[in-house]
């Protein structure tokens, strides 16, 4: 459950009238849709008022991060010993144990919980998440501390469904349970035969246009129920790129997340890493006037794309990737190094990958 209680549970109640007292007293010209006592709702007027418009009003606050605006609140999920079982570690390769088959526990907790001190240092609230049952659609699921998959938008949220490892099928019940718990309506679950881990696979490039992919991560059925619901919350502008995959071996496969491969670091200033990016793609960033820096080769196996925005020109990156670091700093950026080693250890996963963004401010638009 989570530790931080809701803006519904933080706010003291007004106790001065009960509720009944409070409905007698209610003043019924402020309903939108009311005209007089002799006449029915007036639903011309109702028609008027979208559901962006009163949901934080049935909800008690807001969400969404439609964009590249100042991050202001993220969920996290504690790494625990659950994450050494040793079926895991039997099996590296079934389990994307990418760089390593041993995990230090202890380095790991303690990695994680440097860099949710390292949030709270720059005001960004945590809400925390727990797993209260470890087992999936197929058996034992793993890496539960990696929670980025949910994309929140301006409204509420989208439940994603797993593609590339069946031992991540059920997260979505977990994450039901914790949306439902911190507030945070649902606008759509993956269902069907669509497939889309919906928050690395939709990139915010700005408030008002993404970089969606088409992957073992997202199929093209996924992200056609996806797809109308992000149009809805405001996006405008969303291209989709073709991904890599992997098959026998990870050094000759490549990246199925979007933000493996690209990510915003200030406005209309994105890093990139090519080998990774379809012409397309390039050609859409390109077209749209962004400036791009290249994650250089020897660097990738550390995922500085997989980074944390704080806000436009100021991100959180993986201490590893110094040449990258170097170039970000250059197109200036204001860069805070992490450590990500703990947190990667035994694992395909960066920074971003055990963040669930839930709420940022309103950001620049692509034409801003």
């Amino acid at each position: 459950m989570s530790s931080i209680a809701t803006s519904t549970e933080s706010e003291a109640p007004n106790t001065a009238l009960s509720d009944q007292e409070k409905v007698e007293s209610f003043d019924v010209s402020t309903y939108p849709d009311y005209v007089s006592s002799d006449l029915p709702p007036d639903v011309y007027r109702l028609r008027e008022l979208s559901y962006l418009d009163e949901y934080e009003s049935v909800w008690g606050q807001q969400w969404g991060c439609p964009g590249i605006g100042k991050l202001r609140k993220v969920a996290l999920v504690r790494p625990t010993a659950h994450e050494i079982n040793s079926l895991f570690t039997s099996h590296p390769n079934f389990f994307l144990l990418r760089y390593q088959s041993h995990v230090d526990i202890d380095q790991m907790i303690a990695s994680h919980a440097a860099y949710a001190d390292l949030l709270t240092e720059h005001g960004v609230k945590i809400e925390w998440m727990e797993f209260k049952n470890v087992w999936g659609a197929h058996g034992p699921m793993r890496k539960l501390f990696v929670c980025e998959e949910v994309r929140v938008v301006r409204g509420g949220a989208i439940i994603p469904r797993f593609g590339h490892a069946s031992y991540k099928r059920g997260l979505e019940r977990e994450f039901q349970r914790f949306l439902a718990e911190i507030g945070c309506p649902i606008l759509l679950s993956v269902s069907g035969s669509g497939i889309c881990e919906v928050a690395p696979m939709f990139v915010a490039m700005a408030e008002d246009a993404w970089i969606a992919g088409r992957s073992c991560a997202a199929n093209q059925e996924g992200l056609d129920q996806v797809l109308p619901v992000m149009m809805h919350a405001g996006a405008k502008d969303i291209h989709i790129m073709n991904l890599n995959t992997i098959m026998n071996t990870f050094e000759s496969g490549g990246e199925f997340h979007v933000d493996m491969v690209v990510a915003p670091v200030d406005h209309k200033v994105a890093l990139i890493y090519p080998a990774g990016l379809d012409w397309d793609t390039y050609v859409w960033l390109r077209d749209r006037g962004f400036k791009l820096i290249e994650i250089p080769r020897e660097e990738q196996r550390f995922a500085p794309a997989n980074l944390i925005l704080l806000e436009p020109g100021k991100v959180i990156i993986t201490s590893h990737a110094p040449q990258t670091i170097k170039a970000v700093e250059a197109a200036g950026v204001e860069v805070i190094p992490f450590d990500s080693h703990g947190i990667m250890q035994g694992g395909t996963n960066g920074i971003k990958c055990i963040t669930m963004e839930l709420l940022r401010d309103p950001g620049p638009g692509l034409d801003d």
